[in-house]
């Protein structure tokens, strides 16, 4: 990605691999393909960031689905630990 950058190219969609003849040996997981994006969170300009996109079958457009980091009272940072959101209140 950050060759892409330096050769002014903007990394924009990373494509999950489409289930196409010949092309099983580049199958992953959307999981996997979600934790690779983490990885390149925790490395990466946010200018180096696709966006990681699934390809509807039947061209009905892109979805995208990256990894989440939002759950119900807490976030999750590209290691994988979870923080409570809102952080307690502190007294000063």
């Amino acid at each position: 990605m950050r060759a892409f950058l330096a050769n002014r190219v903007k990394p924009y969609y990373l494509h999950h691999p489409d289930m196409a003849p010949g092309t099983a040996h580049f199958r992953l997981s959307i999981a996997e393909g979600q934790a690779l994006m983490r990885a390149l969170r925790g490395r990466l300009s946010g200018l180096a960031q696709p966006t990681y996109v699934l390809d509807i079958p039947g061209g009905e457009g892109k979805v995208p689905v990256g990894p989440h980091y939002l759950g119900a009272g807490e976030v999750e940072d590209w290691r994988g630990a979870r923080h409570p959101y809102p952080p307690a209140e502190t007294k000063d």
